[in-house]
């Protein structure tokens, strides 16, 4: 009876697949020996120190139960420099625990969600990642520090800051010969400080391009930190439609959430602090069914395409590269408070002719402390209908609507937010259930964040 049952034990390791490995890999060669059949489960740990020009390939198999890991023997112990990179191509596939410094990408990705133009990762993750300005020393010469390909991918828990060449931080790739319904994830990162480049191609994340953007995306933005993010005008520019923006808290950064192309988005629950600072703005409309509801915007200083809310104008038979007509965009719920502007019709003039149709203000509400009305017309608003929002700013009314005009007295919550102490207005505005997402709980606890921009209140 023992023998029979000590064969059935050496059948089952015989036909039972390979145990998942742990490999420590101390150089380069170590590494390509090592990647050449990795298996479910199986983990590649780099030794700590610094890996200089190591364009990493990491690819393979694994399972939603068993993925296969690249990580670091202790976390910000691995650095990455000169001209380093990486590729990963395959399925569950987890990268964590890297550090980019003292460097730049080689070519035009550091990090890609891919290896070739036909091999790209599926359900895979990036997690606690610092990219420390790993940046091309001529800034006109463009990288994306992230590109994400395939579906089902997650960006997450990491920082990014310093960036000063052109590219986006992060973008996430739609073309013709990869997947569209991207469903990918990116959250709990801290997106820092990025000075002004001077023009175009100085996004922190895109979505899309405007060659694909009348398709789907569904690319979820929620949870992450945005610090001085000042590239360019577009913060994150949406360029692919059902794509959501939430729960992301934004300081001072010179700059707005942009619905530039595609339809059918949500930008919901994210919180504004603009602090004064000059071209600080919130969110700019363009296209079609957008909802912009219960977000947060204070202090924003911006104008024109930099206000605190900004719909544009449209184009007649827009090509895909220029401005589609705002039609149907709800935007409900919002506070916006002691900032400089909201526009609408923004950009309007002989091509930018079309002003919103079928648009509605419901339930807002806006409070200049120290200023005047906030509002701005540039075009015809007969199509931007306005239901139960309350207004508290000083001097006569901008716009011959039908606005509840009153004083209103603010108070902070607990959450850091400024709310009316008029229990009337307690379903107007954001709600009080709001709660912005922290700097420390975003990116990694172990490599410092640059020095913080303050926040009112009690919100740290």
């Amino acid at each position: 009876m023992r023998l029979g049952m000590l064969t059935a034990v050496a059948l089952a390791m015989l036909v039972s697949p390979a145990e998942a490995r742990d490999h420590l890999i101390r150089d380069q060669q170590e590494y390509a020996r090592a990647t050449k059949a990795l298996a479910a489960g199986d983990r590649i740990v780099l030794a700590n120190g610094e890996w200089r020009d190591f364009a990493i390939r990491f690819s393979g198999e694994g399972t939603e139960a068993k993925p296969i890991t690249l990580t670091a023997e202790t976390p910000g112990k691995v650095v990455l420099t000169g001209q380093s990179s990486l590729r990963m191509a395959g399925r569950y596939l987890v990268v964590s625990n890297l550090v980019f410094r003292d460097g730049a990408a080689p070519g035009e990705e550091l990090i890609a969600f891919r290896d070739g133009s036909k091999r790209w990762a599926e359900n895979s993750r990036l997690t606690g990642i610092v990219v420390d300005g790993f940046s091309k020393p001529d800034k006109a010469n463009a990288d994306h520090w992230v590109a994400l390909y395939g579906r089902n991918n997650r960006v997450d828990h990491s920082q990014f800051f310093g960036k000063t060449n052109s590219g986006a931080m992060l973008v996430v790739v739609r073309a013709a010969n990869v997947p569209l319904d991207n469903h990918h994830r990116i959250d709990h990162n801290y997106f820092g400080p990025r000075p002004a480049l001077g023009e175009n191609g100085g996004e922190t994340i895109r979505i899309g391009t405007s060659q694909e953007s009348q398709s789907d995306s569904f690319t979820l933005v929620e949870d992450n930190y945005f610090e001085r993010c000042d590239g360019e005008v577009e913060i994150v520019s949406i360029k692919s439609g059902a794509n959501i923006l939430r729960r992301n808290t934004v300081v001072e950064s010179q700059g707005a959430f942009v619905l530039r192309h595609g339809h059918g988005n949500r930008i919901e629950d994210n919180v504004f602090f603009g602090n004064g600072v000059k071209h600080t703005g919130g969110i700019r409309v363009i296209n079609r069914r957008q909802t912009v509801r219960n977000n947060y915007l204070e202090g924003l200083a911006g104008a024109d395409s930099y206000s605190a809310i900004a719909l544009m104008n449209g184009v007649p038979n827009s090509p895909l590269n220029r401005y589609v007509q705002v039609d149907d965009a709800l935007i409900e719920r919002n506070s916006v408070i002691d900032s400089a502007h909201v526009t609408l019709g923004n950009g309007a003039d002989q091509e930018l002719s079309l002003p919103p149709v079928s648009t509605r203000f419901v339930a807002n509400l806006f409070v200049n402390r120290d200023a005047g009305d906030p509002f701005e017309a540039r075009s015809d608003i007969k199509g931007i209908a306005f239901t139960g929002n309350a207004l508290s700013a000083k001097g006569p009314a901008a716009l011959p609507v039908a606005m509840d005009r009153r004083a209103v007295t603010l108070a902070r919550a607990a959450n850091g937010l400024l709310y009316p102490t008029d229990p009337a207005l307690a379903q107007v505005g954001a709600p009080r259930t709001l709660q912005p997402i922290r700097r420390e709980d975003t990116g990694v606890s172990w490599y410092a964040k640059p020095i913080p921009s303050p926040l009112p209140g009690t919100l740290q």
